[in-house]
């Protein structure tokens, strides 16, 4: 591999979902594992084909770190 492909794999930035109600952060792959926050007002299930988000759009938001 390349140096310069290196790098931007590197740089590469992960995603999170953050509930807005507790503050909790779930990581975008949770291994298709049901992974909640504290409250109960957001849910994560994914791995590297799919995400999906539990919850009403408003009370969470996606974080790239």
């Amino acid at each position: 591999m390349k140096k310069s492909k290196r790098r931007k794999a590197n740089l590469k930035k992960e995603a999170y979902y953050k509930c807005g109600k507790c503050g909790d952060e779930i990581y975008w792959n949770t291994h298709k594992q049901y992974v909640s926050c504290r409250c109960g007002a957001l849910a994560v299930d994914g791995c590297e084909d799919y995400v999906r988000v539990i919850g009403d759009s408003k009370n969470w938001r996606r974080i790239l770190k």
